[in-house]
């Protein structure tokens, strides 16, 4: 692993950073960005490891991305899991084993959890991410996500 590629646990004091990569990662898959929205539930995250953790990642200590890491449970993998919901380089940082290296990263740290599956989402049309993936191990599932936005009383 490239040495000079690093991890830093989203907190108060890179918030700001870590929003600007949020948006910049909605622009690239055209995805609506609400600050306000990502902002609380980045809060909400730091406040609630249980649920995962976010990330930023830097090269030679300068920040080129991120991920986010939700944690849950599949009875299909054996338990516990762990779902990569964001990854995020910029395209200067892209194809220099820094995506190699997060994953890495991940997979380290899962394993010292006790985490046996690890799962992440990926646009249909990105082939080129859809290659690295395969290349590291990860296969697809021939399944649709789907969801539904819940009105939550705060």
């Amino acid at each position: 692993m490239n040495d000079n590629i690093t991890f830093e646990r989203v907190n108060q004091g890179n918030l700001a950073t870590f929003l600007q990569f949020v948006e910049q990662y909605y622009r690239f898959d055209g995805i609506a960005f609400e600050r306000e929205v990502v902002r609380r539930a980045a809060l909400e995250l730091m406040q609630s490891p249980a649920f995962g953790a976010a990330w930023l990642i830097a090269d030679a200590g300068e920040f080129v991305g991120h991920f986010v890491l939700a944690l849950g449970f599949d009875f299909e993998f054996g338990g516990r899991q762990a779902t990569i919901t964001e990854l995020f380089l910029q395209p200067p940082a892209r194809g220099r084993g820094i995506g190699r290296a997060t994953l890495a990263f991940v997979e380290a740290t899962l394993v010292r959890l006790g985490i046996q599956t690890l799962e992440l989402q990926v646009e249909r049309d990105n082939e080129e991410a859809l290659a690295f993936y395969r290349r590291l191990g990860l296969q697809p599932h021939d399944r649709i996500p789907m969801s539904k936005r819940l009105s939550v009383a705060s």
